[in-house]
């Protein structure tokens, strides 16, 4: 009896990985997208950390000097994760599209402009 696993399609060439293989996947065929993902993980655990921080010194300290200061730890947070999100697909499509330049399909036809 086989047991069924579910499937992830790359998103840089759009290949069909096992969800067991997707890590070695990128490591092995976008070795520099696996680089970029690991230092994107790292900087969303300091901005999650820092976001942390900054709750508990509002929670403390900042509402009570300001009420208007209450609305730093929102924006920070929100403006984070879209400066994230954004890093994110900025890389994504910039490795997609050196893959397709590498890689072309066999049925496309490529026109050089000179």
């Amino acid at each position: 009896m086989k047991l069924w696993l579910p499937r992830h399609k790359c998103r840089i060439c759009r290949v069909e990985v096992e969800s067991t293989q997707v890590k070695a996947h990128y490591q092995t065929t976008h070795p520099e997208y696996a680089k970029w993902g690991r230092q994107l993980r790292t900087l969303m655990w300091l901005v999650l950390g820092y976001g942390v921080a900054l709750v508990i010194v509002d929670a403390l300290y900042l509402r009570s000097l300001n009420q208007i200061l209450q609305y730093i730890v929102p924006a920070y947070l929100f403006g984070a994760i879209f400066l994230l999100i954004g890093l994110h697909l900025r890389k994504l499509v910039s490795a997609r599209d050196a893959w397709e330049k590498t890689h072309p399909l066999p049925n496309e036809k490529r026109t050089e402009e000179s």
